[in-house]
């Protein structure tokens, strides 16, 4: 018989590639050729969030304070105080000149809040209607920012006067003069705001509630990047 040469293709013994497009091994090659690496999701949106308030050491430093805390749990919101040291109408109304001149610059807010209190202020009806005509939320406190800060340190819920709250909150420690306490209990807002929707189960934006109430918890959420307000 014959010898034969069998000639072989080179080629059908080749090393088989890996087509990366094909491989479903979780170390497909990504761009630039680097294994290992899955593509990044989109960054959230932060959202920016202008607070006016009526006070000018207090309910300011509250706010920076409680950012900080949000920020170290994971909240991304970015919060501008603005401090007013007037009745409810004129810190609506700066809230607004703020707004607008952020808007102005390409700056714009996402949302925009102030905090005012009841006492014994004349123009907190009228500050009302012109925060729900501007879409701002006007966030009450009654009768004073004080009745939030109490429900950090317990929950009780009797109606105090204006000279009350401010000896009740200096004897539990987390206010002095007007200023918090560097020990301010930030860690038990949420504790805070459970006592206060107890309270008003109503709340919502430009609502007065019952003495004592206050609206704080929907700055809260909205801090955290939660946006239902009811």
């Amino acid at each position: 018989m014959p010898h034969r040469t069998i000639r072989r293709n080179p080629a059908a013994f080749a090393e088989p590639v890996c087509s990366p497009c094909r491989c479903r091994r979780g170390t497909a090659l990504a761009a630039g050729g680097q294994r290992g690496r899955r593509s990044r999701q989109p960054r959230q949106h932060a959202r920016r969030i202008l607070v006016v308030t009526e006070g000018t050491r207090t309910e300011p430093q509250y706010v920076e304070g409680l950012n900080r805390y949000l920020k170290s749990k994971g909240a991304t919101a970015t919060v501008k105080p603005v401090s007013v040291g007037k009745d409810p109408l004129k810190v609506v109304q700066k809230c607004i000149e703020k707004r607008d001149e952020a808007t102005r610059n390409d700056k714009e807010y996402d949302d925009c809040v102030c905090l005012v209190d009841v006492d014994e202020h004349q123009t907190l009806a009228t500050a009302i209607q012109l925060a729900e005509r501007e879409d701002i939320l006007l966030l009450i406190s009654n009768l004073k920012f004080e009745a939030w800060l109490r429900w950090h340190a317990e929950d009780k819920r009797s109606a105090l006067t204006s000279a009350q709250l401010d000896d009740l909150v200096t004897k539990l420690g987390i206010v002095k003069g007007k200023l918090l306490s560097p020990s301010f209990p930030f860690h038990q807002v949420h504790s805070a705001s459970i006592t206060a929707r107890a309270i008003d189960p109503l709340m919502r934006p430009g609502r007065i509630g019952p003495n004592p109430s206050s609206a704080m918890p929907i700055l809260v959420e909205l801090m955290q990047g939660k946006r239902n307000l009811l």
